[in-house]
């Protein structure tokens, strides 16, 4: 029995322009021009005597019948490239769109992907750098790289790392202190945390054989990237993980006060849809996480 099916061009130029949101976008990804590419999705319209997108001044917006649609054939084509790149026995190629939170992404990431693409020259890693978590539902990305303790229901989440947490300072608030500090000296000193992560401290002083230190002695913040800034302005000692303060260690903005480091159940995520095993991803996380093993410090 023949299927029944509208023409392959016509699907890719509809998925392409509709996971990029652009005609344009779409039409470059599948080196088409943009007039190509919308010829094949009004004559994909007419095939299935529906409108896909409603046409807004310089962007496209999907309909209800579109995003049920879209979601669908990148489920299909998804499962295509995957038999493709199986079968070639080859590492898969094309573009994975990965949103990545600005303090993760400039302090660890970016500084390294060039080395993946490297490794892998079919395969591009687009990072977009946001503040927000972005909705991986709807096909504009293909994950996101996000920081928590890995629940977020109906995703599938790849730990890449846990936090190794050790205190770090500027060299200004260690003062003439002899290095390595006790830790009684280090509770001593004025302490930030992450408010999402308020046992944080508790558990390093623990490890150390220390007292619980008092909560109310220490200045709490929204952001990791806040409280990195209380670091480096000299304003407190922050316990993080090695891997995002080696540059600053470096440079000499930050020190670490003692060696004691203890593993906490939050860190680095690859975040995903649920959409089909995705080679790209997989591939990708395992890249990550050989990065992140080889940058302990």
């Amino acid at each position: 029995m023949a299927r029944r099916l509208p023409s392959l061009n016509q699907l890719r130029a509809f998925e392409a322009a509709a996971r990029h949101g652009s005609i344009k976008d779409g039409a470059e990804e599948l080196c088409v021009t943009p007039a190509a590419v919308g010829h094949q999705i009004k004559a994909l319209e007419r095939a299935l005597d529906t409108a896909l997108f409603h046409r807004r001044p310089r962007r496209l917006e999907l309909t209800a019948d579109g995003r049920r649609l879209a979601r669908e054939v990148g489920l299909a084509l998804d499962r295509l490239e995957q038999a493709v790149a199986q079968a070639s026995r080859r590492d898969p190629g094309g573009t994975l769109n990965i949103s990545i939170a600005p303090f993760f992404g400039n302090r660890w990431l970016l500084p390294r992907l060039p080395g993946f693409h490297a490794l892998h020259p079919g395969l591009e890693v687009k990072p977009s750098l946001s503040f927000d978590y972005v909705d991986l539902a709807d096909g504009s990305f293909d994950a996101a790289l996000r920081y928590g303790s890995g629940d977020w229901p109906g995703l599938e989440a790849v730990p890449i790392f846990r936090d190794c947490l050790r205190p770090v300072c500027a060299p200004q608030l260690a003062g003439d202190l002899r290095l390595p500090l006790s830790a009684d000296e280090i509770l001593a000193l004025p302490r930030a945390f992450g408010r999402g992560w308020p046992g944080d401290w508790a558990a390093w002083a623990e490890a150390a054989g220390a007292e619980s230190p008092e909560a109310s002695r220490a200045a709490g913040y929204d952001s990791r990237a806040f409280m990195f800034d209380a670091a480096l302005s000299g304003q407190a000692v922050i316990l993080a993980d090695g891997r995002m303060t080696a540059a600053d260690e470096a440079a000499g903005r930050l020190v670490c006060l003692s060696p004691l480091a203890v593993e906490r159940p939050q860190g680095i995520y690859l975040v995903s849809g649920a959409r089909q095993a995705d080679p790209r991803l997989a591939l990708f996380a395992d890249w990550l996480k050989a990065e992140a093993a080889s940058s302990v410090r």
